[in-house]
């Protein structure tokens, strides 16, 4: 088949600028902007608007999203692609970390883990991520976040190390 025969699927992408992103991390805390950007008043970052994630929930130490599964999310296999349920728990997990972190301090992640325990069908719909934080120190965070289809599967599990930075000069 020729390039120009293919079927033609797309799919639209909008962000919001992510300069207002940046610059709220140094005047509110990290869960006032993703309460934030659950209720619209902030833009989510450029990644997660990529792919499609929305903030569902927000609470001290966890955090979680939600993707509606669309062709764009496949593999090559007809799943989900792992690079994409990786970026989700990073996220997760990550928005988690800073929501126990003073305001100004941002985290990086070091080191992650994902486990792919069940391969995510579109059928799955949406898909749940829940990002956790398990111990916030002055260096090194530890996190975990799940990945859950509507039905309860557990699709995936994901640990991660990050490093904690200072506020800028601080």
């Amino acid at each position: 088949m020729s390039q120009s025969r293919l079927p033609n699927h797309q799919t639209t992408v909008a962000w919001g600028d992510p300069g207002i992103v940046y610059a709220a991390h140094a005047r509110v805390s990290s869960i006032e902007l993703f309460r934030a950007m659950k209720a619209g008043r902030t833009p989510l970052e450029p990644a997660m608007a990529l792919l499609g994630a929305r903030v569902h929930a927000v609470a001290p130490a966890e955090v979680t999203l939600t993707l509606d599964l669309g062709e764009q999310h496949l593999d090559h296999t007809g799943f989900v692609q792992a690079g994409i349920l990786t970026a989700l728990t990073d996220t997760a997990a990550g928005y988690a970390v800073h929501t126990r972190v003073p305001i100004g301090v941002r985290c990086a992640s070091v080191e992650l883990q994902v486990s792919l325990i069940e391969p995510v069908p579109l059928a799955a719909g949406r898909i749940t991520i829940l990002g956790r934080a398990l111990h916030v120190g002055s260096r090194i965070a530890n996190c975990e976040a799940t990945v859950t289809a509507a039905d309860g599967t557990l699709h995936a599990r994901m640990t991660m190390v990050m490093i904690v930075m200072p506020a800028h000069g601080a």
